[in-house]
């Protein structure tokens, strides 16, 4: 139960906050000695999130839903039709690259990868953050298609999504808070793709009565991911995202000069 609740803690923070929550689960396992999350968990966990989250946008979600429906009747573009549009286009690489990653060049998550990660995309992101303008305050195509593109680099251990996402679209002028709505809706069908797969592969090894009894983990998930967007939609309306920069920088830091110590395999 304890392992259960941190799993849920961890989750449900890490996803929503640039520093990469399937790193901070991996720090859970190795000096928490716990065992190592079973796929049938990662489809508990990641369901919490991808229900907070839609419970979370309901209205801008309805819109879009509403303003499609509206264009193929009416034949006119909507704001809500052009920004589903976006968002597909936008994960349109993530889809791609992720298929060709995990075929044929997956990269081992390991301290070493995980803090090397850390370190260049927290540097990154205090790049971002330091000379964004903030003079964009929409998401156009070209902008939703190169955060889009960014995105797909989260398959790189310990990059984070989130965290990228916000690296992109700082570097692109994006004000901070269009930047982390779009990030949000984004992360929809990112994380819907993730449980589809992992459940696949859950039925796929026999596992499926497996999932019954794990709906502590949806709900506490699902909770804990709540609080977390309402509390980070307060804090970017009002502060920089340095802080978790430099939290990703000293911890790439630490990571690294432990890998050299303990042995880069781990």
């Amino acid at each position: 139960m304890v392992h259960l609740i941190l799993l849920c803690l961890v989750q449900g923070i890490g996803e929503f906050l640039p520093i990469s929550s399937s790193a901070h689960l991996y720090f859970l396992t190795h000096f928490g000695h716990y065992p190592v999350t079973a796929l049938d968990i990662e489809v508990a966990l990641h369901l919490g999130s991808l229900l907070a989250l839609c419970v979370y946008l309901y209205r801008p979600l309805g819109r879009i839903i509403g303003d499609t429906f509206k264009s193929i009747f009416t034949f006119r573009v909507t704001p809500g039709f052009s920004m589903g549009i976006m968002i597909v286009i936008a994960t349109l690489p993530a889809i791609i690259i992720g298929f060709l990653v995990k075929r044929y060049a997956a990269l081992p998550q390991t301290f070493f990868v995980i803090g090397v990660s850390s370190l260049v995309f927290g540097v990154l992101l205090w790049i971002a953050e330091y000379i964004n303008k903030q003079t964009q305050p929409k998401i156009t195509l070209f902008r939703a298609t190169m955060i889009g593109v960014a995105q797909a680099l989260a398959f790189i251990p310990g990059a984070s999504r989130f965290g990228v996402c916000l690296t992109a679209a700082g570097f692109l002028g994006v004000q901070r808070m269009a930047a982390v709505k779009f990030s949000f809706l984004l992360a929809i069908p990112t994380i819907l793709g993730a449980v589809v797969l992992t459940g696949f592969d859950v039925i796929k090894n026999g596992h499926m009565q497996a999932l019954i009894p794990l709906w502590p983990a949806v709900i506490g998930t699902f909770f804990v991911s709540l609080l977390v967007l309402g509390a980070l939609t307060w804090y970017a309306k009002r502060y920089t995202f340095k802080p978790f920069a430099f939290y990703r920088i000293i911890l790439g830091c630490f990571l690294i000069y432990w890998a050299y110590t303990h042995g880069f395999a781990q």
